[in-house]
């Protein structure tokens, strides 16, 4: 049973062999179900009414079993049916944008530049993921000397591009001291180490489950500052980071800032936003950035540009497909086929707008939020990408003018990937990699920075 100050992983782990699920939770206790996801997840509290609430639900054991015998409501089956005279007027509204060609020009020319440009400097990557950063860094004089990445499937993609670059672990925590002094004698100094250490293992509150391996990630991280000793480290996250606490209620930037300075840098963070660095996206991230005292150089970041593109901007050359289409020409260009019912839910919905807001009720879906089964805006910046921009139903992943969710090639341009990039594996695989990516266009503005400051001798 609960006890009165349960945490988030304790309710999921105890709402689970009750076999109540997040939404029944919800309905029943009033409680808006992003609410308890995000309590679960830790990344975010409930207060003490809500706590409350849901201890009283769980106490009436009848009632507990008659809801998780509940069964899901069914959707009324819809007959309708797309009209080609509608989708025809649709296609023309799909109009070429003037930048997108540079656009698709500059992402090439980054992977052309990460395959062909001189590397002067060295680095190695943590928590790389795909290689979205990898790619910004290469791209602008960096070698990657090696690469740490847990996922087996995306680390395969990882390879695909960066062919010569070693994986010197999958687990980071499996590694001791010995073990990284080790990868410093076969690869030698360093200028740069670069990642993103995962940070589910904290919450807002400073409550957590101490057994969980992701916390020690960032210390894993410091373990090879530590023994590299680069002249820069970079480290990426989510800007809900700067809100995190521990166990003793410290947050935990105050903690990363206080054990970089402990081994000798200067050390400061930026709220960075990607639409201000070229990336149709908006998608808000943290850097932290820290430079050894010996390197005669003061904290800084890239200018923000403005002249922000959009949606189709990054698109307007891709052909247009409706639910079920596939392109011939791009094998990820290709659209979900999503149900009758979901489709006219949202055949009328406008730009910017979700099927929620529908005036009739039988056009609105039965739960979720207003920005579920939600279109984005051809003429403004991508909203954020997720792991889950394929689902139809997730947040604002409903495509502007088509009634559809994205396709995997639309969230790579919206994610500044070149098309050259190589995406192998199966479909789950690679919207995960791509959405869990850094943009490499905002990588690479960083990483031709911060090279600037190193090969101009400060």
């Amino acid at each position: 049973m609960l006890t009165n100050n349960f945490s988030g992983q304790q309710l999921r782990d105890f709402r689970q062999t009750q076999k109540v699920s997040q939404a029944k939770l919800a309905k029943e206790t009033l409680i808006v179900q992003a609410k308890i996801s995000v309590f679960e997840l830790g990344k975010g509290e409930l207060s003490a009414g809500e706590k409350e609430l849901i201890l009283n639900f769980f106490s009436n054991s009848g009632k507990v079993e008659k809801v998780a015998k509940a069964k899901k409501k069914i959707t009324k089956e819809s007959s309708f049916s797309i009209n080609p005279l509608d989708v025809d007027r649709r296609r023309k509204k799909y109009t070429l944008s003037k930048k997108t060609e540079k656009y698709v020009k500059d992402l090439d020319n980054i992977y052309d530049k990460h395959i062909n440009s001189k590397k002067d400097l060295k680095a190695i990557s943590l928590f790389s993921g795909c290689g979205g950063l990898c790619l910004g860094f290469s791209a602008a004089g960096v070698r990657i000397a090696g690469f740490i990445e847990k996922d087996k499937h995306i680390s395969q993609i990882y390879r695909d591009n960066f062919s010569s670059t070693p994986q010197l672990a999958n687990d980071i925590t499996s590694l001791s001291h010995k073990d990284i002094e080790q990868y410093k004698d076969s690869i030698g100094e360093i200028d740069i180490v670069i990642g993103g250490p995962p940070c589910q293992g904290f919450s807002l509150s400073g409550k957590r489950d101490k057994s969980d391996a992701r916390n020690k990630l960032f210390e894993n991280y410091l373990d090879f500052v530590t023994v590299f000793k680069p002249k820069i480290a970079l480290l990426e996250n989510v800007q809900l980071l700067t809100s995190m606490k521990d166990e003793n209620g410290n947050h935990i930037k105050d903690l990363i800032i206080k054990k970089f300075q402990d081994l000798n840098y200067k050390i400061t963070y930026f709220d960075v936003n990607a639409k201000d660095y070229g990336v149709p996206q908006s998608r808000a991230r943290v850097f932290f950035l820290a430079i050894r005292n010996d390197i005669q150089s003061e904290l800084g970041f890239p200018d923000a540009e403005g002249n922000n593109l959009t949606f189709g901007d990054a698109c307007s050359d891709l052909e247009y497909l409706e639910s079920g289409e596939s392109s011939n020409i791009d094998r990820l260009h290709f659209a979900v086929n999503h149900p009758a019912h979901v489709l006219e839910w949202l055949w009328n919905v406008p730009e910017g707008n979700s099927a929620h807001d529908n005036t009739d009720e039988y056009l609105r879906p039965p739960s979720g939020y207003n920005t579920t089964y939600k279109r984005q805006v051809w003429n403004e910046e991508g909203s954020t990408v997720q792991t889950t921009f394929g689902m139809i139903s997730g947040c604002r992943n409903v495509h502007p003018v088509a009634t559809r969710s994205l396709t995997i090639r639309e969230a790579a341009r919206i994610q500044s990937f070149p098309d050259k990039f190589v995406f192998n594996g199966k479909v789950g695989t690679v919207r995960t990699a791509i959405g869990n990516a850094v943009p490499p266009l905002l990588s690479y503005k960083i990483a031709k920075y911060l090279t600037n400051i190193l090969k101009s001798g400060q």
